[in-house]
């Protein structure tokens, strides 16, 4: 079946795309809604219009004031997905989308089909009913053609979720064969996520291109995230903590904005190791669960054992600075350096 797809915004940059039925589809629906129209209109206030002129001319007319009300309807409804979430504010969207998409374009149409002379009370609502339902039913297929694609796309998530959860216990079981563990790479096999919750994961062996993080322009360069379900270009100098932890056995990666530390958004990186590959080292992991980018970086001071006290420009809830274990310390310190000097410790008994 052919379709039209749809981009469905929640909020400030924020979008799904959706298969809505294609434009051939609602002119079908637009012939066969006419030919109700035509034939519960007979004796309507225009027919005086068509007298003498054969029934097709007058079928042709309520062919073309259904398909503009049709039409009327399914731009309504793109509108309205650009505006109002059906998944986030389904009050609003179902009411305004009754009004202006089914109780309007029915009093229209059936001011058009009204009878001439004084009717009887059941031919004044037998009309009205129908077109109602008609309209009804058209607004529910765009409803349950949206329910229909939001719920493919979850279930195509988990399929692909348990498929890679498969590929891990395979391993892990050695179902794929004798494993060389001369040249095994567990980076390679396993998604980093899984080795962040057990405790083996290291810190990526890769060093820090200061290179290239001196050309970034964290006002202009973009981070992706797309969940499967939303797409969001937020820029780096937004960016505010990235925080890792599983839920029901599923690995996820959460961003919160420096501008919203209480919303989270969900990234597709299953790990943290994945968000730095991903923002080129831009954001570097300062412990098991919590990542930072380098505009996150208030003031940074030196601690005993090689450890550092990293605050942030932003509270991320009651955490307002970080202490960073030595082995992470010795790896990031050139690349906190790149956005404020590092202090020693007796700086901040001093202060204190």
């Amino acid at each position: 079946m052919m379709k039209s797809i749809q981009q469905v915004k929640y909020g400030k940059d924020t979008e799904m795309y959706v298969h809505y039925p294609d434009f051939i589809w609602v002119c079908i629906a637009s012939f066969l809604f006419g030919g109700i129209c035509w034939y519960i209109g007979t004796v309507a206030a225009l027919s005086n219009w068509f007298d003498g002129r054969p029934l097709i001319v007058s079928y042709l007319f309520n062919v073309i004031i259904a398909a503009l009300a049709l039409f009327y309807i399914r731009w309504g409804i793109k509108l309205l997905d650009k505006k109002k979430s059906w998944l986030l504010h389904m009050g609003d969207r179902l009411g305004t989308q009754f009004f202006f998409c089914v109780l309007l374009p029915t009093v229209a149409l059936f001011g058009i089909l009204k009878p001439v002379a004084a009717p009887k009370s059941e031919w004044m609502w037998l009309p009205l009913l129908v077109i109602f339902v008609c309209i009804l039913l058209f607004n529910m297929i765009y409803t349950t053609f949206f329910y229909w694609s939001v719920y493919r796309k979850r279930e195509w998530y988990l399929i692909r979720l348990e498929r890679t959860l498969q590929r891990r216990n395979s391993i892990l079981a050695g179902e794929d064969g004798p494993i060389d563990f001369q040249s095994f790479d567990p980076s390679n096999n396993m998604e980093p996520a899984w080795a962040d919750e057990n405790g083996k994961e290291t810190d990526s062996v890769e060093e820090i291109d200061l290179a290239l993080l001196k050309s970034i322009n964290p006002a202009l360069k973009e981070f992706v995230i797309n969940n499967r379900y939303l797409t969001k270009k937020i820029m780096y100098n937004e960016l505010g903590i990235f925080l890792f932890e599983k839920t029901n056995n599923t690995p996820i990666v959460k961003l919160y904005l420096k501008e919203d530390m209480v919303d989270s958004k969900g990234c597709e990186q299953r790990s943290l190791n994945e968000i730095v590959r991903d923002t080129h080292g831009f954001v570097q992991k300062i412990d098991r669960h919590h990542a930072i980018p380098l505009a996150m970086i208030k003031t940074c001071y030196q601690l005993k054992g090689g450890r550092l006290r990293i605050i942030l420009h932003v509270p991320f809830g009651a955490i307002e600075s970080f202490e960073v274990a030595p082995t992470i310390a010795r790896r990031i310190k050139d690349w906190v350096m790149l956005q404020v000097p590092i202090e020693k410790e007796n700086t901040i008994n001093n202060n204190l």
